[in-house]
């Protein structure tokens, strides 16, 4: 079994492609929000920036290809199909600080969202903890290391 990796700057700056996306709530039952094969992007620079994008595969393509113009129940679709927020990050005792700055969602502007981190291999696990009247569900989502075209 391979061991998780010491976390470091060094060792979370680059491009990072979604893997997978679970929630497992405290009665133990399993969803995934976006589906079966959700697809991301996490970038992390070295000079603190960050940006996370993850979007169900099985979005659908507007009616009109200026999104005013299509109807308000595909631009609510759109939203509830897409996560997107960017900001600054920093790496505190083995956890990593998403400092909200732009988001899809506006209630994430200004938040500060943390998450329990792990390395293993040039797989990466993002684990946030929710509570919520008295509930609580974990959100796991799974990184791979992006390779360069350079690289591969």
């Amino acid at each position: 079994m391979t061991r998780p990796r010491p976390l470091t700057r060094k060792s979370l700056v680059g491009g990072w492609k979604l893997e997978d996306w679970r929630t497992v709530y405290d009665d133990g039952r399993v969803s995934r929000p976006l589906g079966k094969r959700p697809q991301g992007v996490l970038l992390y620079t070295d000079d603190g920036g960050m940006s996370a994008s993850i979007m169900s595969a099985r979005r659908k393509v507007l009616s009109s290809a200026n999104p005013r113009e299509a109807r308000a129940t595909e631009r609510a679709q759109a939203f509830d199909s897409y996560v997107g927020y960017a900001g600054r990050w920093r790496l505190v005792r083995g956890r990593i600080e998403h400092r909200v700055t732009v988001a899809l969602n506006p209630a994430l502007i200004g938040t500060r969202q943390w998450r329990e981190a792990s390395l293993i291999g040039d797989r990466l696990c993002l684990v946030a903890e929710e509570r919520r009247a008295g509930a609580g569900r974990r959100h796991e989502v799974v990184w791979r290391r992006a390779r360069s075209r350079a690289s591969a």
